[in-house]
This record gives structure tokens, C-alpha cells and sequence, in this order.
């Protein structure tokens, strides 16, 4: 098997998948396979992969199972000692795998220094219906990562590459509305070291038929009492107490405004102190991102009475 398998899980995604993984074999490394599982699509999508008629791609189908068991199925059925993740409607952009691979087996770090991440993100660009501007490029480094991730989810799925043993080691994935978030929060609280690289690795394609569009998908997501524990455990590791996340305090019916503003206070007292630990490039960043989910949850609460109305 080859050193590092990119792991491309499809459904129903003819359209956009030659150019995904046409870009992602046009950069994928010596020593290096594509594992493509068709998940029930109800297109073409596993004929268009096969082809390619490249050594390098593999490609098997199965009924539709979701995307985190897809994904724990092209888990177990590789070997390889890092993976990637790839989605079916993205690009690869160039150096991207060259400089995580770097980052994974510590070639850039040189003696004495830092530890060698497990896992390495990258930042993205956008493109399609709804693309932001391109973001200021910012690493996020390991030792900053758990407390963005009580904050929100700093990266994007398919720009992950990770050794598989850390994967392993939590378990894979889990059926719950945001794998992705759910495995980086278990991964953290598991003492994994998570890494943000500041260069874009991906161009993430949005579009209006993208689940994470969806409100039902994120009411879903907020609410879920799985991804709720996770979060929990990170937050008693990293402020010494047990937290809420932003999304779920908002969106929890039993509590009232004045209910949530206080419990939300009393998080951002928490987080504040950690941050303040932390070097000042560190809190800059940091404390940016905790003014705007602030404002954030301020705008969501002062909506909530007209969306009970409506």
C-alpha cells in the first residue's frame, strides 16, 4: 500500500468529480493512492472515476450509508500510514500534499524542534454561488487549536491530512450531523496535535444543494447530545469546566435571554482567561474570534423572538 491514501467518499457527484480528482492525482505525491468509495450515487459517478484508468485510484461501490461510514469503511480498508481527505466537488491546489507531508514528518522543523503534529489542515479559497473573498492566510498552531475549537470549527473537512494512527486511536468516526467537527474535538481532548497551515490547499466549492446550507442540518448539528459531550470534555480539559457550545446554548428552548446572556458570560470569562495565557499573535487571533461569535450569538438571541413568531 502506498505511504499516504487520499480518501474520497461520492455520492451523486458526476458533474464536479473529474475535476476533483484530476487535481488531486495532477498533486498527489510519489508513494501516494486515491480510495474512491461510491456511496449509492444515483448518477455516473462511479463509471466517471474508473475512467481515469490510473494505477493510482481505486475505486469500489456499496448502497448508500452516509458520509462518516463511508468513511470509516475507506479507513479500514487501506493500510497506509497517513490519509487525506478529498471531497467529490473540490480542488486540489498546488503544493498542498508536499507541505503537509512536510509538516506530518517533521522535514521542515529541523532538531529540538516542536513536536510533530497528527493532524494538518490547511486554509481554503472559495469559489461558486456565495464565495467569500479570499481570507487573510493565518496559521492556527497546535497549541491554539482546542480553544478555536471551542469557539467554532476553524477548518474544512477535505483539507485534512492526518496520521492514521490518531484517527484510530478515537475511534474513526461517528454517525453524528458534523463528523468532521466531532472527530477534531475528540481528537483534541485525546491530546492530538491539530494544525492549521496558513497557505490554502483547497478551493471549496460552495452551492446552494451543500448540506452545511441547510438550517435544518444546522439546527441538527447544535442540538446533538454526542457532539455536545465531546465539546464538554474538550472545555473541562482546556478551561477547567464543563461548557456549552455557542450554537447549542443559543438554539436551547429551556432557557430564557437573560438565562443564556449569563451562561454565555460566564463562558467567555473562561475562554478570556485561557486566551490570555497564550503569546500575542496567539490572543490577537483568539480574541478576534471570540469578538465575533459574541456578536454573533448577541444578533442570534435578538432574532429569536421573531423567529418564534414567524
Amino acid at each position: 500500500m502506498p505511504r499516504l491514501t487520499v480518501l474520497v467518499p461520492v455520492h451523486s457527484a458526476e458533474r464536479t468529480l473529474p475535476a476533483a480528482l484530476s487535481s488531486t492525482l495532477r498533486h498527489l505525491p510519489r508513494d501516494a493512492g486515491i480510495a474512491v468509495l461510491d456511496d449509492g450515487s444515483l448518477d455516473r459517478s462511479a463509471e466517471v472515476a474508473r475512467a481515469f484508468d490510473d494505477p493510482r485510484l481505486t475505486v469500489r461501490t456499496r448502497e448508500n450509508g452516509g458520509v462518516a461510514s463511508a468513511l470509516n469503511e475507506l479507513l479500514e480498508t487501506t493500510d497506509s500510514e497517513f490519509v487525506a481527505r478529498m471531497d467529490a466537488d473540490d480542488v486540489v491546489l498546488p503544493g498542498r500534499f508536499r507541505r503537509q507531508l512536510r509538516a506530518l514528518t517533521g522535514r521542515d522543523r529541523g532538531p529540538g524542534g516542536p513536536p510533530r503534529p497528527d493532524a494538518v489542515f490547511t486554509t481554503v479559497v472559495q469559489f461558486g454561488d456565495g464565495a467569500r473573498p479570499v481570507p487573510r492566510p493565518s496559521r492556527i498552531a497546535p497549541e491554539d487549536f482546542g480553544l478555536h475549537l471551542l469557539l467554532t470549527n476553524p477548518v474544512a473537512h477535505p483539507t485534512l491530512m492526518a496520521r492514521r494512527s490518531a484517527l484510530e486511536r478515537v475511534g474513526g468516526y461517528r454517525e453524528v450531523p458534523t463528523e468532521d467537527y466531532d472527530l477534531w474535538l475528540r481528537l483534541a481532548a485525546g491530546g492530538a496535535r491539530l494544525e492549521r497551515q496558513a497557505l490554502p490547499g483547497l478551493a471549496y466549492r460552495m452551492h446552494p444543494g451543500q448540506i452545511t446550507a441547510s438550517a435544518t442540518w444546522r439546527r441538527a448539528s447544535w442540538t446533538d447530545p454526542t457532539i455536545s459531550a465531546a465539546f464538554a470534555e474538550l472545555s473541562e480539559l482546556l478551561l477547567g469546566r464543563s461548557a456549552r457550545r455557542i450554537t447549542t446554548l443559543c438554539v436551547n428552548d429551556s432557557l430564557g435571554p437573560t438565562e443564556k446572556r449569563a451562561e454565555f458570560a460566564r463562558f467567555v470569562a473562561l475562554v478570556t482567561t485561557a486566551i490570555d495565557r497564550r503569546p500575542a499573535a496567539s490572543r490577537r487571533a483568539l480574541r478576534r474570534k471570540l469578538d465575533e461569535r459574541s456578536r454573533w450569538f448577541e444578533g442570534r438571541l435578538q432574532e429569536e423572538p421573531s423567529r418564534a413568531v414567524s
